[in-house]
């Protein structure tokens, strides 16, 4: 054979068997994929359970304490977490005169605490004007004064207070000049005190509102809380989570929770119900507890 055939035909022997053979190939079996997402600014937050029922209540006596969760399931920090009642829609006129149960608002026998009160406070609570004078009752009314409102502040303990709320500029009692106070010395089943000049709590002058004025007093029962006195002179309203724009500013209103809350994150308050004596048997008419926050 011609030599020069020879070096082609090897040649061409060795690609036949690497063609024919198994072939290998080096293959990148990885890649990625970018993602992005965007989260919109939410705030809302979720309370649980809904609806607490106590059953069988008598007067002077608590229902056992129950937790609401507040939880955080929007996407910003919530804060400035407060507390309103239905108490003054429900409770729309005075139930005093009547034997009827269904003229008295459910969270207007609430109290509430969060995780760094010492002790329960009233949610919002209404207690009105006594449609006559008490035997022995001495208010000391002013001779200038031409509507005001008289009447207990009741709680379960037994122990009530007699308060009084005089007109000011305009005849209203939500006006400059118009007066509140409460005595310090209770009345009860052994105790008869009904002088409201003995032992009067040291209370505020009046913030006027609009349909409100509010009071403080650092002295007597009411320590601690805001007292609205409505401009009919018919009635008085207690409250301390409520910062709501229906009343004026008071120093001891505030956030029922201060923490901010961020996403995700919970926290609880305690409630328990409240029956004072002379509340007449049957099922109160059902109140709201809003819990209103900012972010």
């Amino acid at each position: 054979m011609n030599k020069k055939y020879i070096m082609p035909l090897a040649l061409a022997i060795i690609l036949l068997t690497l063609i024919n053979g198994p072939i290998t190939f080096a293959v990148d079996t990885n890649d990625t994929v970018t993602v992005n997402i965007n989260i919109s600014a939410v705030g809302t937050i979720v309370v649980s359970p809904n609806v607490i029922n106590w059953t069988l209540l008598q007067p002077g006596s608590n229902g056992a304490s129950e937790y609401i969760i507040i939880k955080n399931t929007g996407s910003v920090n919530v804060s400035g977490i407060y507390m309103t009642t239905d108490t003054i829609t429900v409770e729309s006129t005075n139930p005093l005169p009547t034997a009827d149960v269904t003229a008295y608002s459910a969270a207007g026998l609430i109290f509430v605490k969060n995780s760094t009160d010492s002790a329960h406070s009233h949610a919002g609570r209404l207690e009105w004007n006594l449609s006559s004078i008490l035997t022995g009752e001495e208010l000391n009314i002013n001779e200038n004064t031409n509507a005001f409102a008289h009447g207990w502040y009741r709680n379960s303990t037994g122990n009530e207070y007699l308060w009084k709320v005089e007109n000011g500029t305009d005849g209203v009692c939500n006006n400059t000049g118009t007066i509140f106070q409460i005595s310090s010395i209770p009345e009860n089943d052994t105790t008869l005190n009904r002088d409201i000049t003995v032992g009067a709590s040291t209370c505020t002058t009046v913030t006027p509102g609009t349909t409100w004025g509010t009071f403080t007093c650092s002295t007597g029962p009411l320590v601690g809380y805001c007292i609205a006195t409505a401009n009919t002179c018919d009635k008085i309203y207690l409250y301390k989570y409520d910062m709501s724009s229906q009343f004026p500013n008071c120093d001891n209103s505030g956030s029922l929770i201060t923490d901010n809350l961020i996403p995700g994150s919970e926290d609880a308050i305690s409630i328990y119900a409240s029956v004072p004596n002379g509340i007449p048997y049957g099922d109160t008419t059902s109140g709201t507890l809003t819990i209103v926050a900012s972010y």
